[in-house]
């Protein structure tokens, strides 16, 4: 993470699942960059951030059945609150292991978001990082955000050929 957030300069998350929410815990942060609605220990819903998105797409058909149809929320105008929609984002982050948020929970904070897997395949936390919105394109982002989720992953054991798993 520290050479992530060196690279990037910008505010860096790692969050695990717990119920129904994404809990942080872990963030670089950078004086300089958007002001975050997060902190270490803080709670973010699954529907509509990066680190969210991920986890949720991971966490198997019940969880994303629960959360589906539980209403979701609308924090802003750009918040994905059709379940059909939302169901294809969480197809496609499950095919790549990364998702993208555009001012979804805030309007002037993006996100792009990977896995991180252990040596097991079981998808245990998501890590993100978090951009002023539309200051930065999101596949710029990316590879390094994703590298970086890689490593960590090694880090706990996953290896290349170890399949991630479901829920």
């Amino acid at each position: 993470m520290e050479d992530l957030h060196s690279a990037l300069h910008q505010h860096l998350q790692l969050a695990v699942l717990d119920g129904h929410e994404a809990v942080i815990i872990e963030r670089l942060s950078e004086p300089h960059a958007q002001r975050l609605v997060s902190r270490v220990g803080g709670r973010l819903p699954l529907h509509c951030s990066g680190v969210g998105k991920v986890l949720l797409s991971h966490g198997g058909p019940e969880l994303i059945e629960s959360v589906l149809n539980g209403g979701l929320r609308r924090y802003t105008p750009r918040t994905v609150v059709d379940p059909a929609e939302l169901r294809n984002e969480i197809a496609a982050c499950r095919r790549t292991g990364t998702a993208g948020v555009r001012g979804e929970l805030t309007e002037e904070a993006d996100s792009v978001a990977t896995r991180i897997v252990d040596g097991h395949g079981r998808v245990v936390a998501a890590l993100s990082v978090v951009l002023r919105a539309g200051s930065v394109k999101h596949q710029a982002a990316l590879p390094s955000v994703l590298a970086s989720g890689l490593g960590i992953s090694r880090l706990l054991g996953w290896r290349p050929g170890i399949r991630v798993r479901e829920g």
